[in-house]
């Protein structure tokens, strides 16, 4: 919400300007960013890290001529590479195994534990199976779960806690949440399978089941899919299996294990040396001396590599990095520093795209003002040499404009103490949200020609992107419901909620926009693999933003107060290597 109220907590005035002090300051100053090195860029590290995924290519040859076990053999590959972050070195082999997969796929029964041949279906092969198909973009039914439900309509497990049992459970919740609307086995399944899972972590002495797979199965309780991003998942799953000595007796194993750690210190040194050019860029604005703005350019770029981290994605991080930046700062404007009057001026200045307004505006503003054109114009140079054509009238138009006017309805809200009703506030709150413009920078620079038909299937008026805005706008506000009443703004979607039904509870609503989340994620699944003629890289890109924002509002808002979690997770994906 835009404008804070007069006399709000934590806030004073400096220069004629509300300055809201409950933010803390920038955690990473630039002297330390440049001082980072890696000896993992080095051109031998490249080369050994080429040697090792030929070397398990050909292992992958050997270990697949088996003939037992070969469904499972072939999905436990697919599942190691993905959970390791390293199934982009073997789309080929992934492609081979997943389809030999579905050739021996029953709708009905899915398939057996043993080889193709087998006639008793297995939960545990068919739960493996249907995650990585559908993921895919495999047409598989979730019904193929009815089959594994007994008499009481519960999925069958035995009284005993076994291991293997467990990683059945386990294999059952990581598959029910690639699920759709309306799909309600998967509802059952994952509501069983949560159970199970929480309540085997809550005994005291579990003999029957090694740590390894304990730490698996907390994994994947605190990190739903909906919020398990690339890159901080391959961090975990790295230690997990670097610690299972059963799992590591296998020479191939070891190999994949090692290739894992050295592909991931490559990528984090490519990532740092990102990380320094958008410090550098931040240190030398004269906007970075303002120091009543939020300093969030190294968690925005943290949001960016955690999803979409291949190396050949750079100049889209590092966009996707300054704009979240800018948007922070028009945020905190909107929200704290400007007067309705200022405000106005402002967007009219972005709407006619006129920088001779700023001489109606004080010392401060004008910076901004400066700062936002410059920024933006810097990109809208790079997007017409990658596009191609100049797209800056429709940048403005679909991008700034409607993100902009998103902030101006808030801010005559504010300034009229008026609430509107959820739906208004909804359906406001999704343009502000800023996705509209943050995301429409990266696709345009991600080296793929978007003509205008794809544009409109990825960004406006798109579905995918409609759920991407809308998981924007109710993650912030499940979070920070309590932080905007603290500061002043009255008007949230709880609050909006709780007008509309006085007589609910705050937990009531709070309920309701987490419903209005888990819909939300189940129809993101939905778009994300099905079939239509969008490149996969650029469904992936907005589908990983908005897993991205899962992740880092697990806890709280992790861009206002990212001195906790978020600190110790920026560190270890993108400070600390993992040890070799």
């Amino acid at each position: 919400m835009a404008q804070i109220s007069i006399g709000a907590p934590l806030s004073a005035e400096v220069n004629g300007a509300c300055i809201n002090t409950h933010h803390h300051g920038n955690l990473w100053d630039d002297y330390f960013i440049q001082s980072l090195k890696s000896p993992y860029e080095a051109p031998e590290c490249h080369e050994r890290c080429e040697k090792m995924i030929e070397e398990v290519k050909h292992l992958l040859l050997s270990e697949m001529r088996d003939g037992n076990d070969d469904l499972i053999k072939r999905l436990q590959m697919v599942d190691i590479f993905e959970c390791l972050g390293i199934d982009r070195h073997f789309h080929h082999e992934i492609q081979a195994a997943l389809d030999y997969v579905y050739r021996y796929w029953n709708e009905l029964e899915g398939i057996g534990v043993g080889t193709r041949d087998s006639l008793t279906k297995d939960l545990y092969a068919t739960g493996l199976g249907f995650r990585a198909l559908r993921l895919h973009r495999y047409n598989v039914s979730s019904a193929v779960l009815e089959n594994f439900k007994n008499e009481n309509g519960l999925f069958f497990h035995s009284s005993a806690v076994q291991e293997e049992e467990v990683r059945c459970m386990l294999t059952l919740l990581r598959a029910s949440e690639i699920s759709f609307p309306g799909e309600k086995v998967m509802d059952e399944a994952k509501a069983f399978a949560t159970e199970y899972l929480n309540q085997l972590l809550t005994r005291v002495d579990i003999t029957e089941v090694g740590e390894n797979l304990l730490r698996e199965v907390r994994y994947a309780l605190d990190f739903p899919w909906y919020c398990s991003v690339p890159r901080w998942e391959a961090r975990s799953f790295i230690e997990i299996f670097g610690q299972n000595n059963s799992w590591l007796k296998s020479t191939m194993n070891k190999k994949v294990l090692e290739l894992a750690k050295l592909d991931f210190n490559i990528l984090q040194s490519a990532h740092q040396r990102e990380l320094q050019l958008l410090s550098r860029w931040w240190s030398q604005s004269d906007i970075e001396k303002q120091n009543f703005y939020r300093k969030r350019h190294v968690e925005f770029y943290f949001w960016m590599v955690i999803g979409t981290f291949e190396p050949e994605f750079s100049s889209s991080r590092i966009a996707f990095a300054k704009i979240a930046t800018l948007m922070t700062i028009l945020d905190d404007l909107y929200d704290t520093h400007g007067t309705l009057e200022q405000l106005k001026i402002f967007t009219e200045a972005v709407k006619r795209w006129d920088l001779s307004l700023q001489d109606r505006l004080p010392d401060y503003i004008k910076i901004t003002l400066e700062f936002f054109f410059n920024t933006s114009n810097e990109l809208n140079a790079e997007v017409a040499k990658m596009q191609e054509r100049d797209m800056s009238a429709y940048i403005r138009k679909a991008g700034w404009e409607r993100y902009i006017e998103g902030y101006m309805q808030e801010s005559e809200w504010m300034a009229a103490r008026h609430v509107p009703t959820f739906d208004d506030y909804m359906k406001n709150g999704k343009r502000s949200s800023g996705m509209c413009i943050l995301n429409l920078y990266s696709l345009l620079l991600m080296g793929q020609l978007v003509p205008d038909n794809i544009l409109e299937q990825i960004h406006l008026p798109s579905k995918i992107h409609e759920l991407v805005e809308l998981t924007a706008r109710l993650v912030d506000d499940s979070k920070d419901f309590q932080a905007k009443k603290d500061g002043g703004e009255f008007a949230s979607g709880t609050e909006c909620y709780l007008k509309e039904k006085p007589e609910c509870t705050e937990e009531d609503a709070m309920n309701h926009l987490i419903g209005l989340l888990n819909l939300t994620a189940m129809e993101l699944n939905w778009e994300f693999v099905k079939h239509d003629g969008v490149a996969l890289c650029l469904k992936k890109f907005v589908f990983e933003v908005a897993r991205g924002l899962r992740f880092i509002y697990k806890y709280r808002d992790g861009f206002d107060y990212s001195n906790e979690e978020m600190k110790s997770q920026i560190t270890k994906i993108l400070i600390d290597q993992v040890p070799i």
